[in-house]
């Protein structure tokens, strides 16, 4: 197992296909609607795809428990961007401000193997406008974005 982050209860580790079941029953309603708006996904769907066509996929575990998964998925095999993404359980409160802490190291640790990474976030899903702005993203205004054509917000990372 690859550990990225261990720290008392806290482990950051290369992610398995399993997590995708242990963590669609309890993701935050903020990740719910926002992968719902955008692709209609369900829970299971946006974990498992999102883990099983990453370049790299990381979950935090507590206790032994999955509370979130993020990673990068490459553009193309040759390219230099990569969409990063996050999604995780109510429990990441309980160690927000490790969490916080760490972020961007693992966002430099992504923008080491490609020097730029975007996705779009929900407009709604204030929590993670926070916490993208706090890594350094650069957000762009809302615009129509996904299959229900919801206002979202384009960001990326870029390395410098």
């Amino acid at each position: 197992m690859d550990i990225f982050y261990k720290k008392d209860n806290v482990v950051v580790r290369r992610s398995y296909p399993s997590d995708a079941d242990m963590l669609c029953n309890s993701l935050r309603k903020s990740d719910i609607d926002e992968v719902w708006a955008s692709h209609n996904l369900t829970p299971w769907e946006a974990l498992y795809l999102s883990i099983n066509e990453s370049m790299m996929s990381l979950t935090i575990t507590l206790n032994g428990k999955p509370i979130g998964v993020f990673g990068i998925k490459e553009e193309s095999a040759l390219g230099s961007k990569a969409m990063i993404w996050f999604l995780a359980t109510d429990e990441l409160d309980s160690i927000r401000r490790r969490f916080l802490k760490h972020s961007k190291k693992f966002v430099n640790m992504f923008l080491n193997l490609y020097p730029y990474l975007y996705n779009y976030v929900d407009s709604r899903n204030l929590e993670s406008i926070k916490w993208l702005e706090f890594c350094g993203a650069k957000i762009g205004d809302p615009i129509p974005y996904g299959v229900m054509n919801e206002p979202f917000r384009y960001f990326y990372f870029e390395r410098t």
